[in-house]
C-alpha cells in the first residue's frame, strides 16, 4: 500500500470555509476514483505546523495507482475547483507500507 501524503500551505487570509470546502471536496473523491482505499483529511497537528497546515493522506495499491488518481478527472476537477485557487503551496511524498 501506498500513502500519498500531501501538505497544503494556504494563501494569507483563506476563510476557514474555503479549506473546509477544499477537504469535504477531497473527500468526496472517494468512490468516484476507483484506485482511492482509503483517504484522510485534516490540520496538522506537529509543532510548528505553521509551514504546512493542512494534510491529506490518499491510500492507494501501487505507485501506478497514484499515477491514475492524479490523472483522474474527478481529481484534477477537485484540484482545480478548490484547492488552486487558495492553494500557495504543496508538498507531496510517497511511501510505501
Amino acid at each position: 500500500m501506498i500513502h500519498h501524503i500531501v501538505c497544503f500551505r494556504f494563501k494569507s487570509g483563506t476563510p476557514a470555509e474555503l479549506i473546509g470546502a477544499a477537504g469535504a471536496a477531497l473527500h468526496g473523491m472517494l468512490g468516484r476514483i476507483p484506485e482511492i482505499r482509503g483517504i484522510r483529511w485534516g490540520p496538522n497537528l506537529a509543532p510548528g505546523a505553521s509551514e504546512f497546515s493542512h494534510v491529506l493522506t490518499v491510500i492507494v495499491d501501487d505507485m501506478a495507482a497514484v499515477g491514475r488518481y492524479g490523472e483522474h478527472p474527478v481529481h484534477q476537477q477537485v484540484v482545480a475547483q478548490y484547492l488552486a485557487p487558495i492553494r500557495e503551496a504543496r508538498l507531496a511524498i510517497d511511501v510505501e507500507f
